[in-house]
C-alpha cells in the first residue's frame, strides 16, 4: 500500500440530493484525476488539520443503500479535521451520519471515526498490529502467513465498526423520528 487509504460513508443520500450535489461539486473531475472536491467542500487549510496533502480517489453514489461513498488518500494521517468540517459546513452533509474507515499506509492499523454535523461520535482504532508482524504477512518463507489473511483482518474489522455504527446511529434516528 502506497498511501493511507481512507474510505468515507455519507449515509441517507437521496437520489436527488445527490444530483444536485454533483451539480455544486466538481464530481466529474474525480475520474479524469484533476478534481478539487476536497478543497471545494473545506477551503480553508487550516480546517484540515495535520494533513498536508491528500486526494480524492474514488466517488461513487450507491442508489440501492443511498450512500455516497468517497475514497481518500493521504500520506499517514486519518482526516478527521476535514471530515468534521465538511460534515457541518456542506449542506448535502449535515444531519446525516458519515463514518470514515482508515487503513494506515503500513497496515499495522485501522482507525473508525463516524461524525454528524461535526460532532465526533466514534473514533478508536478498531485494528493494531505491529510491524513486525505485519511484514510476516508479506513474506513468502513465512508459510503460517498469508496476505490474504491480513486483508481479511483489516476488512473485518472496517466491517464491524461500519456494521456497528449503522445499527446503533441511523436506527436510533430512525426511532428520533417516530
Amino acid at each position: 500500500m502506497d498511501s493511507t487509504k481512507s474510505y468515507i460513508k455519507i449515509y441517507t443520500m437521496t437520489p436527488e440530493a445527490v444530483e444536485f450535489m454533483e451539480f455544486d461539486y466538481d464530481v466529474e473531475g474525480i475520474e479524469q484525476g484533476s478534481s478539487d472536491i476536497l478543497t471545494e467542500f473545506v477551503p480553508n487549510l487550516e480546517d484540515w488539520g495535520d494533513i498536508g496533502w491528500m486526494e480524492v480517489e474514488e466517488y461513487e453514489y450507491a442508489a440501492a443503500t443511498q450512500t455516497v461513498n468517497l475514497t481518500l488518500e493521504t500520506k499517514w494521517e486519518s482526516p478527521v479535521d476535514w471530515l468534521c468540517r465538511a460534515s457541518e459546513r456542506i449542506p448535502y452533509f449535515q444531519n446525516r451520519l458519515i463514518t470514515m474507515t482508515t487503513i494506515q499506509k503500513d497496515e499495522t492499523a485501522v482507525r473508525g471515526v463516524a461524525v454528524t454535523d461535526g460532532e465526533v461520535l466514534q473514533d478508536k482504532y478498531i485494528f493494531e498490529m505491529d510491524s513486525e508482524t505485519v511484514g510476516k504477512y508479506y513474506d513468502d518463507s513465512e508459510e503460517d502467513y498469508e496476505l490474504d489473511d491480513l486483508d481479511n483482518l483489516l476488512w473485518d474489522s472496517i466491517n464491524k465498526f461500519v456494521n456497528v455504527c449503522e445499527q446503533f446511529y441511523l436506527e436510533k434516528e430512525e426511532e428520533d423520528n417516530d
